[in-house]
């Protein structure tokens, strides 16, 4: 247990990037927010809403928020944290491809690999420690940071609110954060079981490929994709494939009032298993819990996640610093 804590650290301190990019996204989110309070934030500023007999009418930001009814404004303040948290999940999505692409191969580019094999740590060791960043480190920087950028927006938002008391204890009021906290830590299990057989994919790419692993792990997929798409074999290949591809574990339904958010769907059109999200943020029922685990693409996907981290670490052996 201790090698394989030392083997995360190690991890961490080589990809810098795990670090470097959610600050950096912080810093973004509080920037945001600080361009939002000079624009519309004081006291003075105005904007035009037009009323239903064509007439126009000069409203301050705080009283045009303060007039909204309880409802909206908890859509509001809701939704810009579920927001902010799509956009922070699906950057470090991104992050977390490369990472894995990179994390076998970068050992043979720097020649390395030599001298982390001499070191009595076995291959599987290594394999599911840079799994386990991508299965548990990063969703867990995923949630800390998406957790971070709502406090900082809601603190500065309150101080915009802030010579309006009533106003500003209306944005605590109406920002459901132990819901969206469950909702966060439900939604992050089923990303990272939902995507591991991506992860075990770019793991055996990574420890396989002679060339730069990113060629073969999207020209595969693709070209069995047109195959089956071009010449309608109906092997359900491009759909199996397609709906694992979405960035991000939300998505925002703009058009429909009543409903806060839809569930994701997949680039293939097809509805994923699991969380219903069209009655917004609330807590993971056990209905929930049991139709995600109860789907049959859940466990495939989980099956081909193990194959392909066998086949990395079974190849990992016979791997030297050559390319």
């Amino acid at each position: 247990m201790t090698s394989f804590i030392t083997l995360l650290r190690r991890e961490l301190w080589e990809h810098t990037s795990l670090k470097a990019i959610p600050f950096t996204l912080l810093v973004f989110v509080l920037l945001a927010n600080l361009a939002f309070i000079f624009v519309v934030g004081s006291a003075d500023s105005t904007f035009t809403i037009s009323t239903g007999d064509n007439t126009q009418n000069m409203i301050n930001y705080i009283d045009f928020f303060s007039q909204m009814d309880a409802d909206r404004q908890a859509r509001i303040i809701n939704g810009t944290m579920i927001t902010t948290g799509m956009i922070i999940n699906s950057i470090l999505l991104i992050v977390m491809f490369f990472y894995l692409l990179d994390s076998l191969y970068g050992e043979r580019k720097d020649r390395t690999i030599l001298f982390w094999k001499s070191l009595p740590v076995s291959n599987r060791e290594t394999v599911l420690s840079k799994l386990s960043i991508a299965a548990f480190i990063i969703p867990i920087i995923i949630f800390i940071t998406t957790g971070l950028a709502n406090l900082i927006t809601l603190a500065l938002q309150s101080y915009t609110l802030l010579h309006n008391q009533h106003t500003a204890e209306l944005l605590w009021q109406q920002a459901d954060l132990t819901g969206l906290l469950m909702f966060s830590i439900f939604l992050l299990i089923q990303q990272t079981i939902w995507y591991f057989p991506v992860m075990g994919w770019l793991l055996f790419c990574s420890v396989w490929c002679r060339k730069p692993p990113i060629i073969v792990a999207v020209l595969i997929p693709a070209m069995l994709v047109f195959i089956d798409s071009s010449f309608m074999l109906g092997t359900g290949i491009s759909e199996i494939l397609l709906e694992r591809l979405p960035l991000g574990i939300m998505s925002m339904q703009l058009g429909n009032e009543s409903s806060l958010m839809t569930y994701p769907y997949s680039m293939s059109g097809q509805q994923l298993p699991g969380y219903d999200m069209t009655a917004g943020i609330h807590l993971p029922t056990f209905e929930d819990i049991l139709r995600f685990v109860g789907n049959i693409k859940v466990w495939m996907g989980i099956i081909i996640g193990l194959f392909f981290t066998g086949l990395a670490i079974s190849l990992r052996r016979w791997r030297d610093d050559s390319l």
